[in-house]
């Protein structure tokens, strides 16, 4: 979900660029925050917090993968190996 205070600060940026926002004041920046807060839900947009956790399961999850294609590459060596002793005569 979007920072609350980002809708907040991007309302009130948007109501000051309004000619008559300053009359109409609070109105607007509901309007113009609930306006935006539909517009978002609709993304789907991660919170930075959200995208740091994601990115570090990614990361992790690459670091497994790596040392598993690692492992694999042993084990197919060493299988190798034994293959050869078995063949020899």
């Amino acid at each position: 979900m979007i920072d609350k205070r980002f809708l907040e600060d991007l309302s009130q940026q948007i109501s000051r660029l309004l000619p008559h926002a300053e009359a109409a004041g609070e109105d607007i920046k509901k309007t113009v925050s609930s306006a935006l807060q539909k517009g978002f839900s609709r993304l789907d947009l991660l919170t930075r917090e959200e995208f740091d956790a994601q990115q570090a399961a990614l990361s992790r999850a690459q670091e497994r993968v790596t040392e598993l294609e690692a492992d694999i590459a042993m084990l197919e060596a060493r299988l190798g190996e034994l293959e050869k002793e078995h063949q020899a005569p």
